[in-house]
């Protein structure tokens, strides 16, 4: 019974994950216009902060023994530079990018962190995940078809620089990952992005600049508070799920992140086209985005779907 409360407690806390973060390049692609990244940045960490210190502070768990384990400390130090530097990359990102193709690239992540738990992790790499990283990386190359014609909005130079900038985004957040996945031994999800936010607050405070948040418009005022909740929302379920489900199903349950951007800029532009406008996709790209939502759920799931019982049960089929 436990272990069924677990799996629909991870399910539902990775599903919520997978809804902000879908959700979220829409909103930053508007507050963009009239607010730096760093500013934007600054503002969803010392949100957290705020937030997440009171609810500690609350139930007596800030954890202040972390003052005497200085090994422990430096470590979540180097998470929280890298989840900083995965923050910035992927806003500036969007400078160059639309959403939808930001949500796409970013699905690099989960195939780094995967790649680098077997090298530094040693853990082993099944069959049915390199079937899962040959169709991410097929799925990318369909979805962005576009970018090899002429029929693309996006200005080639313009779609290369994203991409770099976002394969930074997305190898900088593969290292936060499993740096966090370490320390879950050691202290709980709300202790451990307690220091992650607090670092991250203090290393964009000299890049920031809040006055500029009385220059916005009441709308974009609401989105930035939105990115700020979003911030608070999503990692905390994020960190959350990881303690209820092992890295990988969750992994999985977030692949669909950018299917769920698709279809919230298709909404957000139907309801609001002043604010709004979704990328204009033809069939391939489609069929890509679809091949890259399997391709990560067999990448991190690929030893449970394509064992050998799997594929007798296929061979079966095929033949009835």
């Amino acid at each position: 019974m436990q272990v069924s409360r677990d799996n629909i407690a991870g399910l539902l806390l990775a599903l919520n994950t997978a809804i902000m973060w879908g959700v979220l390049p829409l909103a930053l692609i508007s507050v963009l216009q009239l607010m730096d990244a760093y500013t934007i940045t600054w503002y969803r960490f010392i949100f957290a902060t705020a937030f997440v210190s009171l609810m500690l502070y609350k139930r007596n768990k800030i954890p202040t023994s972390l003052l005497q384990k200085k090994g422990l400390l430096k470590r979540l130090f180097i998470a929280s530079v890298f989840l900083s530097l995965n923050y910035i990359l992927y806003l500036s990102s969007l400078y160059f990018i639309p959403a939808e193709t930001a949500q796409m690239l970013i699905q690099m992540a989960p195939f780094m962190m995967l790649v680098g738990s077997v090298f530094f992790l040693k853990e082993s790499f099944s069959r049915g995940q390199m079937v899962g990283s040959l169709l991410l990386i097929t799925g990318l190359l369909l979805f962005f078809n576009q970018q090899f014609s002429q029929a693309s909005q996006i200005p080639r130079s313009d779609f290369i620089t994203g991409f770099i900038i976002m394969l930074g985004a997305a190898s900088t957040w593969a290292v936060y990952a499993i740096i966090q996945k370490q320390m879950l031994s050691h202290y709980s999800s709300n202790q451990i992005m307690w220091v992650l936010y607090v670092f991250a607050s203090l290393f964009f405070l000299p890049f920031a600049s809040p006055s500029a948040a009385t220059e916005l418009n009441l709308i974009t005022l609401l989105l930035l508070l939105f990115c700020c909740a979003n911030t608070l929302i999503a990692y905390g379920t994020f960190a959350k799920a990881m303690e209820y489900w092992p890295a990988s199903k969750v992994s999985a349950v977030l692949a669909v992140t950018p299917l769920l951007t698709v279809l919230f800029a298709a909404i957000a532009e139907s309801i609001w086209p002043t604010l709004f406008q979704a990328q204009q996709l033809n069939t391939l790209a489609y069929v890509g985005a679809g091949l890259v939502v399997i391709g990560s759920m067999l990448t991190a799931l690929g030893n449970k779907l394509l064992n050998r019982n799997t594929l007798r049960y296929i061979r079966r089929l095929v033949r009835l």
